[in-house]
């Protein structure tokens, strides 16, 4: 028999999960031009309508194994809670892509690229790391996707938002969020949402689960605290959008730890986390040029690799038996598996990104042309206005 705190807790937590959906919609489509605010929540959305479809068919067997086997200890035939779990995590994966992307990528090349990506980059990438592959075999710890969902996301944005090339006017044309109390609302939605990753990528005891619900409290709340103290020391007054983007940047870095580590270390991943975000997304991003539309690797990419390398120095078996002891707690081999398990996901999802970018590029067009782009989305791709 199947205890029903045991099903009934990761549905709780995939309910959960379902709220960070729209709030990437939101939190993006507050934050592009008001000519593409549709495009920009359309194509989160889509993310998750694709990545439900095709989960259900093959990308759950492709983690841990087909559906019908009797997956968590339940007899054959019947569906794991985990489920559905597997596909919001997948699903918000794409998503955060997608914020790498938008004002000029076209509607049907992120369909067949988001397909392909969710069963080539990131289905691999949740086996090695949950589905018992060979990254959790060597003792990588990701409590909740530092590794698989934002690394894969931030990188993957990164490289394609190169690849397929700025928008149009770029570092020239000013280009203003069209609706912040959507990003505020996104993000207080993701906020909330997020509470749905202390279940963890299986079923964690509820000790686990309630300090994971403090870790992630505790992390959001530190980075926004230091996103917002640093953007009032460099511009003199703080933002709103700066505030809730330190949040979302302690929510992922705090991610992959938030089952393994005490509140005390929580505090200082959500500092390192506003702190190092802040700097990628107003300096180095600067600096190096790219367009990454609403800065997905500035604070998933980077917010996860941070997470992932705190975890191998503050994971504490302490806190979670099941778990490991980091570098500050006397195993210094954690810290080893954390690094190989960003290293490993930097170069795969990069790698495959490229090859998918510019394979499809071959038979569709990748983005929009210049007219579309100044036309705006909106108009161009779906026929409609966000605002009249």
């Amino acid at each position: 028999m199947i205890d029903s705190h045991e099903t009934l807790w990761p549905l709780v937590a995939t309910a959960l999960l379902m709220l960070t959906l729209p709030g990437v919609a939101l939190f993006y489509g507050g934050m592009v031009r008001k000519k593409s605010v549709l495009n920009t929540m359309g194509l989160a959305l889509v993310a998750w309508v694709v990545v439900s479809l095709q989960w259900l068919v093959w990308g759950e067997a492709l983690v841990i194994g087909p559906v019908a086997s009797g997956v968590d200890g339940r007899p054959a035939g019947t569906v794991s809670p985990l489920l559905e779990y597997h596909t919001m995590a997948g699903a918000l994966a794409l998503a955060l892509v997608a914020g790498g992307l938008v004002e000029r990528i076209r509607f049907s090349f992120f369909l067949v690229f988001g397909l392909l990506w969710s069963a080539l980059v990131y289905a691999p990438i949740a086996h090695w790391l949950w589905g018992g592959g060979w990254l959790a075999d060597k003792g990588s710890l990701d409590f909740a996707g530092g590794a698989v969902i934002h690394i894969s996301a931030g990188v993957t944005a990164l490289v394609a938002a190169i690849l397929i090339g700025p928008r149009k006017g770029y570092g020239r044309v000013e280009m203003m969020p069209n609706h912040l109390p959507f990003a505020v609302c996104g993000a207080g939605l993701m906020w909330v949402g997020w509470c749905g990753f202390s279940a963890g990528p299986s079923l964690a005891p509820m000790t686990t689960v309630t300090g994971a619900f403090v870790a992630i409290q505790v992390a959001a709340a530190a980075a926004a605290l230091v996103w917002t103290a640093a953007e009032w020391i460099q511009r003199d007054r703080p933002t709103v959008l700066g505030t809730v983007t330190g949040a979302v940047a302690g929510l992922v870095a705090i991610a992959p730890a938030a089952g393994y580590i005490g509140p005390l270390s929580a505090i200082v991943i959500g500092v390192g986390a506003g702190g190092l975000c802040y700097m990628v997304v107003n300096f180095v991003k600067v600096i190096l040029g790219y367009d990454d539309s609403l800065d997905v690797f500035g604070i998933h990419g980077v917010g996860g690799t941070w997470g992932m390398i705190a975890t191998g120095l503050f994971a504490s078996t302490a806190v979670n038996p099941d778990g490991s002891d980091g570098l500050f707690y006397g195993y210094p081999y954690q810290f080893f598996a954390q690094t190989v398990a960003v290293l490993t996901v930097w170069a795969f999802a990069g790698g495959m990104t490229a090859l998918l970018v510019k394979g499809l590029e071959v038979v569709l067009p990748s983005r929009v042309d210049e007219d579309a782009e100044v036309m705006g989305m909106d108009l161009a791709q779906h026929g409609e206005k966000g605002y009249s």
